[in-house]
């Protein structure tokens, strides 16, 4: 089945980012509510998970595998989220190091301020997103790719036996997709270059551009 299928699908992948379109039905997603807690009371208590189709999880792992050497030299070195083999231990450790490092100076003190930004993957803006992305390097195909996948989607919210009517979204990334997180890191990104916008939330933890 596979070798049936690989010549048609190559074509197609291929065909979608040439043109920089998504087919509509490829970027469908159905939201299923996920309990956050044993249990929820409220509709905060829940995460939105995306379902996409099979096909659109196999093309989003090819542009992950395309893109992410485009960007990673604009990645924020103090980006601990989302990245491979490292994780909350390591911010911990980081932190903790800055702070001990600076206690052991005479008279010295340290204050930490924690931030928790709500619904950052619903504030992703497409156009800024694919700014962001030309700025970095990354191709037009590409980033024309990118800015039709998130805009104009359809999507529809399902419970047990019950569905919702279909809205389409052009803000945010769809919760659970393989490229969602690596979107959500692009918009937190501050190129100096760029004028100052709201894509997301910017959050920058320390340090700066390489």
């Amino acid at each position: 089945c596979a070798d049936q299928l690989c010549g048609i699908l190559l074509y197609m992948f291929d065909l979608s980012l040439k043109l920089g379109k998504v087919p509509q039905i490829w970027k469908t997603s159905c939201v299923v509510p996920v309990p956050k807690t044993p249990r929820p009371k409220d509709f905060g208590d829940y995460r939105p998970v995306a379902l996409t189709s099979h096909l659109m999880k196999t093309l989003e792992r090819l542009v992950l595998t395309h893109l992410r050497p485009l960007v990673s030299p604009s990645m924020d070195p103090l980006q601990f989220a989302y990245q491979p083999g490292i994780g909350v231990e390591d911010a911990v450790i980081f932190l903790l190091n800055r702070a001990i490092s600076h206690l052991e100076k005479a008279g010295s003190t340290v204050r930490v301020m924690f931030f928790d930004f709500s619904s950052a993957f619903n504030t992703i803006q497409p156009a800024l997103l694919r700014d962001k992305m030309v700025y970095m390097g990354v191709d037009h195909h590409l980033s024309a790719w990118t800015l039709d996948y998130l805009t104009d989607r359809p999507q529809y919210v399902r419970t047990r036996d019950c569905e919702s009517d279909m809205i389409v979204c052009n803000t945010g990334a769809p919760q659970g997709t393989r490229v969602q997180r690596t979107y959500k890191e692009l918009c937190g990104l501050v190129p100096t270059e760029l004028p100052p916008d709201k894509c997301g939330e910017n959050e920058r933890t320390g340090g700066g551009f390489p």
